[in-house]
């Protein structure tokens, strides 16, 4: 095979075009770092490190909203200090004032201090963190329109009622039963089972209506005793009506009979006239649907009339060993029966749901067996309630995981005490204030000491509970530090070029390349002139 002079340099220049791009590639890694300048490089490596560098940046944000968490928590568990501090201040002050020793000035010279650390109490539950409260959700601070101040959530009325976003926190389980109030102070357990004190008011009328009813029921097999007195008002009633207009017919004939009679006297003598009217009174006396048959159907319909009441006397009879059971008749004899002043049937009604919240169990109303009535208004209460203790500030932190930063201003406010009773911390203080304010006895004012040693516990543990969260967040922080590694690690594996071994891959393609060209100086330079010459 012959090579030509052009074949050379053709060859050469290829070699040297070879070493030049594996230069051009090495002398890339080495100024940018990077094993490859294009995906086509290396696909697979290329899409690991963005997979990296995409899980860094969402470990960035969560880093970053963490550190705002942390910050609210701070300042949350600050405010928490503050609540605890002035309840644990009153209660100081209640035990110094629980003593017969201090007059009736010192008394209200304690009530002043209690006033202004109630005040304050109200003042942090208002508190606010950036724009934001702290203790009410999501609600952000403005202007009330009427009055041209910035009104926080909590508020107070001309009574000392605590209000929540206008919802009135210091009756806020107020029902009524039958017109008359269940107060809230009756109320027990909202943040548990609910349970309605029974044993006086209109709770323990509710109670033993339920009881009377089922009582009367269970007397009388099927629907029981009250339907049976419902559907026997019913008789009654339809009865006293066809009787009523049996009479107004009779009283009709018997004034046309009069009528016929006076009639008679006036035209006596007058033979026809009078066989003819003696004919029409024959007529109204004894034809068919005449006054003697009215009077026959009046009597027929009486007689069961009676029967009925009977039926009905009969049925009272069975109400003899239920307690307060009152009985009212109407004058067409129909009965109406209620115990406690709560209706269990009325003359015109079947019987109807008695406006109890439950079945009695130990003096005590227990919402797990509900019946009828204001039960309904209670769910919806405890629903209400819910909604607003679920109104607070929380963040992601993580990957399906959201954390809580703060409460809601109800959650330090009312409580379940250890006595299953539903307590109102600033009720409580307020009532404190009044008892020292009026020169209260020791024993009264020290009836308080337990609940608000109750109060400080509750605030103590919503306080322990923002030391955990807080906690919680730190182990979240150093966890992403760690993850924030293995992702950089993760990320350089797949893109970052090693210098060490670019720079020795750089260095061995530059003598090369060298190699290359002194070579190809040497056989390349001599030409056919150069040779014949």
């Amino acid at each position: 095979m012959r090579v030509t002079n052009s074949m050379l340099v053709n060859n050469l220049m290829n070699n040297l075009n070879t070493n030049l791009a594996r230069m051009d590639k090495l002398e890339s890694q080495l100024a940018s770092g990077r094993k490859y300048a294009h995906i086509s490089d290396d696909p697979v490596a290329l899409i690991y490190a963005q997979a990296a560098r995409s899980r860094l940046t969402r470990l960035s944000h969560y880093q970053a909203t963490i550190g705002t968490a942390q910050d609210w928590l701070a300042s949350v568990e600050s405010g928490l200090m503050e609540l605890q501090g002035r309840v644990a201040d009153v209660y100081t002050s209640v035990i110094d004032a629980a003593t017969d020793v201090k007059g009736a000035a010192d008394k209200n010279n304690v009530a002043q201090l209690i006033a202004q650390l109630r005040d304050h109490y109200l003042d942090t539950l208002n508190a606010t963190f950036g724009d934001k409260y702290m203790f009410a959700g999501y609600n952000t601070p403005g202007d009330n329109a009427a009055t041209k101040k910035i009104t926080g959530p909590f508020t107070l009325d001309d009574n000392w009622n605590l209000h929540y976003n206008g919802h009135n926190l210091s009756d806020l389980l107020g029902l009524t039963v039958n017109g008359s109030t269940v107060y809230s102070g009756d109320v027990s357990g909202i943040f548990g089972g609910l349970r309605i004190d029974a044993s006086s008011g209109a709770a323990k009328a509710a109670a033993d209506a339920q009881a009377a009813l089922d009582a009367i029921n269970g007397t009388i097999p099927g629907d029981g005793l009250l339907y049976k007195i419902a559907a026997v008002n019913t008789d009654i009633g339809n009865k006293s009506d066809e009787i009523g207009l049996l009479a107004i017919e009779i009283t009709t004939m018997e004034n046309q009979i009069a009528g016929i009679d006076k009639e008679i006297m006036e035209k006596y003598g007058d033979l026809d006239t009078l066989n003819a009217l003696n004919g029409q009174k024959e007529a109204i006396l004894n034809g068919p649907g005449g006054l003697k048959e009215l009077r026959l159907l009046d009597s027929e319909k009486n007689a069961e009339l009676t029967e009925m009441k009977a039926t009905r006397d009969s049925f009272l009879a069975d109400l003899n060993n239920v307690a307060n059971v009152d009985a009212q008749y109407d004058p067409c004899g129909r009965v109406a029966l209620s115990i406690g002043g709560v209706s269990l049937i009325g003359y015109d009604t079947a019987p109807a749901a008695v406006p109890v919240i439950a079945t009695v169990a130990n003096s005590s109303l227990d919402p797990l067996n509900p019946t009828a009535g204001s039960i309904e208004y209670l769910q919806s209460m405890l629903e209400m309630m819910d909604t607003l203790k679920a109104d607070v500030l929380t963040f992601d932190v993580g990957p399906g995981v959201s954390m809580a930063v703060t409460y809601n201003g109800i959650d330090l406010v009312m409580y379940q005490a250890p006595d299953n009773t539903t307590l109102n911390v600033f009720n409580l203080l307020h009532e404190v204030y009044q008892a020292t304010s009026s020169g209260a006895p020791a024993d009264e004012i020290g009836s308080f000491i337990t609940s608000l040693q109750y109060a400080q516990n509750h605030l103590l543990a919503k306080t322990a509970e923002i030391g955990g969260r807080t906690n919680r967040l730190d182990l979240l922080t150093a966890r992403y530090k760690q993850d924030e590694l293995n992702y950089e690690q993760m990320k350089s594996d797949a893109e970052d070029a090693d210098m060490a071994d670019v720079i020795m891959y750089q260095k061995m393609a530059e003598a090369v390349y060298q190699a290359a060209l002194s070579a190809g100086a040497r056989v390349i330079q001599p030409t056919l002139m150069d040779f014949l010459r």
